[in-house]
């Protein structure tokens, strides 16, 4: 993937009972702007919130991970 392929999508996610409430956001390719990098589910997102970036997009946009 080359630099400038990717933009951020964030993803809020809530966990069950007793859990805290978690805001990422995932890298998604031009190509597949509906699926994370790591995978998840990222269709009607929005993005660019200032969240914490998910580290498994950044692995994978890195090179680290396929």
């Amino acid at each position: 993937m080359a630099a400038g392929d990717v933009s951020a999508q964030p993803r809020q996610r809530h966990g069950g009972p007793g859990s805290t409430f978690e805001q990422i956001e995932h890298l998604v390719s031009d190509s597949d702007p509906d699926t994370a990098l790591c995978g998840v589910d990222q269709t009607g997102v929005g993005w660019n919130l200032g969240w914490p970036v998910c580290q498994a997009c950044v692995a994978v946009s890195e090179g680290r991970m396929s």
